[in-house]
């Protein structure tokens, strides 16, 4: 069998950002533990971890990549692309920091409906419905697992 052309490039960003999400996710693991190893304590966080880790793992072999000869290194963040990149984190504070304002529901749909958006979804039916199932979703699964009063506009 003959071997592809070219060299291997590290996202080392992309490495990073993998190995601090990794880091992350075991201290909280294992935090929780040391609080208490009761079930009731690690219903929802071990799973999670488990299942946040293997993710993790899942993505590593993405942040390597095979440049051929005539490939340019990598590929170059246009300003728009930066742009998109802080408009999405504003949205994100926007969201956290508008829940208890407009209820997690609203907060959550005009997250998911800016978010599709900026990440390159152009059919507008297609973007409300999904931003509309996913929060219905959430806010049903979040409901079922967790008894807390969240505060709730339309749902």
């Amino acid at each position: 069998m003959a071997s592809k052309p070219g060299r291997i490039v590290v996202m080392w960003g992309h490495l990073l950002l993998l190995a601090v999400i990794a880091a992350v996710v075991i201290y909280y693991w294992m935090d929780t533990r040391a609080a208490s190893m009761r079930t009731v304590n690690l219903l929802l966080v071990q799973p999670a971890s488990i299942f946040a880790l293997f993710l993790v793992l899942a993505l590593v072999p993405q942040c390597f990549r095979r440049v051929g000869p005539d490939e340019e290194e990598g590929e170059k963040e246009t300003i728009g692309d930066l742009a998109r990149v802080f408009t999405l984190m504003a949205a994100f504070i926007a969201f956290a920091l508008s829940m208890q304002y407009v209820g997690f529901d609203v907060a959550t749909f005009s997250f998911m409906v800016v978010g599709l958006r900026l990440c390159g979804e152009r059919n507008w039916f297609l973007n409300l419905g999904f931003s509309a199932a996913f929060t219905a979703l959430l806010i049903w699964g979040y409901g079922a697992i967790i008894p807390f009063p969240f505060p709730l506009t339309v749902l």
